[in-house]
């Protein structure tokens, strides 16, 4: 291109004024007429191009900004009635689940204070029953137990003040597909016993691993904590069981990393439309448990990586006849970061033992809820010897 414009402007060297008061050119010959409008848009032509070129070469040197992803459309929903199901006569309760496939180290069954996910449940009945800055206002505690967990831990439990409730394992007819991505999550489909749990209206179900910075009462009255209307018609598969007419299945987008705002927004750094299953309030239902039970036996309809995490997230699928509805982001974290302690986050899903975020100050709170659970029951256990 570049000897292209020199050869033009060596050509208008012979251009000369003609009588008429307009410009020619002469080819070195002296042959060739030339139109001055011609040459313009040549001339111009040219500059646009070498523009066009040293342009695009900048942008090459440079690293272009990271676009901001799109905001993940909501589904829409169908309410029951008024759209809401607070009423005084409804029970609550607040239910975590233990299984001896959990613990730390399993020569550790009768230690506790060895047994990680063992002290970590205890942190958890000890915050929601007895610490004045998170304790409920009359909620019921419950431990789901599974056949595992020793008598002596159960016990325990029942000392701390929880409701144990022994559970069985959940197994379908044809489900040897289902292999975890960790050994010690073999019973963690029995979680699914919640939904048996018909004396409850509304439950939320919290992983052992969960520590509270205030109290998780009034999530209950989340306006997306509320019982929706099964869509009929809509997605349903044909070669699973039948669906309820009424369900709850209420969570918030699972974080990716600590690389989020406070609070979280959907340009942040999570998977949108899923949702962790350390943290989610659930209906109760014997048809809605029998229909996850009956999922088990379709091969591969979900990933089992994730066990009952990504049956649930299947189940309720954004684009599916049963969606999860979104809770505010502000009741629970994963990748807790020091920002989000500070900015009042109400309960985070972190291990003491093993902090995978945040800083000292996010360490220093981890840590301490533990040393104040051990203090609390050394002086209840006094009193009561």
């Amino acid at each position: 291109m570049y000897s292209s414009v020199m050869d033009f402007f060596s050509r208008a060297r012979h251009w000369k004024l003609s009588s008429k008061g307009s410009y020619s050119v002469l080819s070195p010959t002296g042959r060739l007429p030339f139109s001055p409008k011609r040459a313009y848009l040549i001339v111009l032509a040219a500059c646009a191009t070498l523009f066009v070129l040293l342009h695009l070469r900048s942008l090459a040197s440079h690293v272009l900004p990271k676009v901001a992803p799109q905001i993940f459309p909501r589904p829409e929903y169908l309410a029951v009635q008024d759209g809401t199901t607070t009423t005084t006569d409804e029970r609550y309760a607040y239910v975590t689940w233990l299984s001896n496939t959990v613990a730390a180290n399993s020569r550790a069954s009768e230690n506790f204070d060895d047994d990680l996910y063992f002290t970590a449940t205890r942190v958890l009945v000890w915050q929601l029953l007895h610490d004045p800055k998170t304790k409920t206002s009359g909620i019921d505690v419950i431990v789901m137990v599974s056949p595992g967990v020793s008598e002596a831990h159960r016990e325990r439990l029942r000392k701390d003040g929880a409701i144990v409730r022994a559970i069985e394992n959940v197994h379908g007819q044809n489900d040897a597909w289902i292999v975890p991505k960790e050994s010690r999550w073999d019973e963690i489909m029995s979680k699914l016993r919640a939904w048996e749990m018909v004396e409850y209206s509304r439950v939320l179900m919290l992983d052992g691993d969960t520590l509270l910075q205030s109290s998780l009462d009034d999530v209950f009255q989340d306006p997306g904590a509320q019982v929706m209307k099964t869509k009929p018609n809509f997605g349903q598969m044909s070669d699973e069981p039948e669906l309820p007419e009424e369900y709850l299945l209420s969570s918030y987008q699972e974080m990716a990393s600590t690389r989020h705002t406070w609070p979280p927004g959907d340009f942040d750094d999570c998977n949108h439309g899923y949702f962790n299953g350390g943290f989610f309030m659930l209906k109760p239902d014997k048809k809605m448990f029998d229909y996850y039970v009956g999922l088990l036996d379709i091969p591969y309809r979900f990933s089992p990586k994730y066990m009952e995490q990504n049956l649930l997230n299947y189940a309720h699928r954004w684009d599916g006849p049963m969606p999860w509805r979104e809770v505010a982001n502000t009741w629970n974290t994963k990748y807790t970061s020091d920002t989000d302690l500070a900015g009042g986050v109400v309960s985070m899903h972190e291990k003491f033992w093993k902090q995978r975020s945040g800083g000292n100050k996010l360490r220093e709170f981890l840590l301490s809820k533990r040393q104040q659970m051990i203090g609390y029951y050394q002086a209840y256990d006094e009193l009561e010897d």
